[in-house]
């Protein structure tokens, strides 16, 4: 017990902001996925207008982001923190009311957005970066493990919410169940502002830092990853449904999928040690094409156990080991003096690209009436994920081995 109290003393701010996380992500991210089809079949409203939804969200956080990363270097975590989970928790529990598909998107929408700029991992990777200078990379696995339980958490509760209550209560229990999980690292976590120079003022400038081609270059190389690692969270769902599973068997994959996530999670010292930052990412990468590659091929010949399997492991995976990657990759590139901005304009990067291809797949299977061409297109997307971190490998002539202390 003691060694419990005193491992919970050394990383509370880690886990405080991994239970956010799950909370965040669990919520404003993974239960949209889940709720596409029985609010669908129960409204008429159309596969296109819910993803809308959860594509403002997403380009709606890249914005927010901004705003909380320059809170976060001037004046610490608190102000942001409180101020984004009221506004955007108010906004979904509002969702749950609506009687028109357009308000519907803008309410969910703004709230997720809301959620997604305050307390997605470009906002508390830099919290957790800066309250363990010496540790980091510990406490970004501490973070990230937590993390990972998102998804396998809420894509089985909120298949159980709308199968006992009906989507609006669901919404509303999912909401309560955020609130609960954000509010004690919202009050508690206290993470420092940048580093100053002796004027009191941050060292160089945002503008300088984005004219860095490599600031550019990563920018790119992550937003290509999240547009495809969004499209799939928000449509494999639906995609397993299509390829002749249940809901409650698709969500079960999506929580598996979710749930490899922690044993990835654990390896990422083991990577980055042997093949460096770049290296670990481009092993991550490659697992991905090979998850999407597997559910492309079950909507072709039908949803085997096989492929089931190696969707999960390949996307959950790839899922797993990026997000903390992408965190200790942009420290290198970005530093320090304003990784909090920097930070949110990499998140407005991502969200433009984020937001567009689940739309897009949205779109193209109404269009098609199944998921093929646009599992095609995540494919492709991953491959040139891969050959953008490639670009910036060579261009940049770094060492195989990153800084993760």
């Amino acid at each position: 017990m003691r060694r419990a109290i005193a491992a919970f003393r050394d990383w509370h701010v880690a886990i405080l902001l991994g239970l956010a996380t799950i909370g965040a992500y669990g919520t404003a991210s993974y239960s949209i996925g889940v709720l596409i089809a029985p609010i669908g079949r129960e409204t008429g409203w159309s596969t296109a207008s819910l993803s809308a939804a959860y594509s403002v969200g997403v380009l709606g956080a890249g914005i927010v982001a901004v705003g909380v990363g320059r809170s976060l270097d001037r004046v610490g975590s608190r102000p942001a923190f409180l101020l984004t989970l009221a506004t955007g928790a108010a906004l979904l529990f509002a969702a749950a009311s609506q009687t028109e598909a357009a308000w519907f998107a803008a309410t969910w929408g703004a709230g997720s957005a809301i959620i997604g700029g305050g307390w997605f991992y470009q906002a508390t990777m830099p919290a957790t970066a800066r309250s363990f200078p010496v540790r980091r990379a510990q406490a970004f696995q501490v973070l990230t493990l937590l993390g990972a339980l998102a998804s396998p958490i809420f894509y089985p509760l909120g298949a159980l919410l709308v199968d006992s209550f009906g989507w609006r209560t669901a919404i509303r229990i999912l909401v309560l169940v955020m609130v609960a999980l954000v509010l004690p690292a919202a009050l508690l976590v206290h993470a420092p502002r940048a580093p100053r120079a002796e004027h009191g003022r941050a060292r160089g400038s945002v503008r300088a830092a984005l004219r860095r081609p490599a600031v550019w270059r990563s920018m790119l190389t992550i937003a290509l990853v999240i547009a495809a690692s969004n499209s799939i969270v928000l449509h494999q769902v639906p995609a397993m449904q299509a390829a002749g599973l249940t809901l409650a068997a698709a969500s079960g994959y999506g929580g598996a999928r979710g749930l490899m996530q922690a044993p990835a999670r654990l390896t990422l010292t083991h990577l980055t040690r042997r093949f460096g930052v770049p290296g670990a990412l481009l092993v991550s990468y490659g697992m991905g094409a090979l998850g999407i590659a597997a559910l492309l091929l079950a909507t072709t010949i039908g949803f085997a156990p096989a492929l089931a399997v190696v969707f999960a492991v390949g996307c959950g995976v790839s899922i797993g080991l990026h997000s903390p990657l992408h965190g200790l990759w942009v420290i290198d590139v970005y530093g320090e003096d304003h990784l909090g901005t920097l930070s949110g304009v990499q998140q407005i990067v991502a969200s433009v690209a984020g937001s567009a291809l689940p739309f897009a797949v949205g779109w193209l299977v109404d269009a098609t009436g199944g998921y093929s061409w646009p599992l095609a297109s995540m494919l492709a997307l991953q491959g040139l994920a891969v050959a953008s971190l490639w670009w910036q490998r060579r261009a940049s002539r770094a060492p195989a081995g990153g800084r993760i202390a």
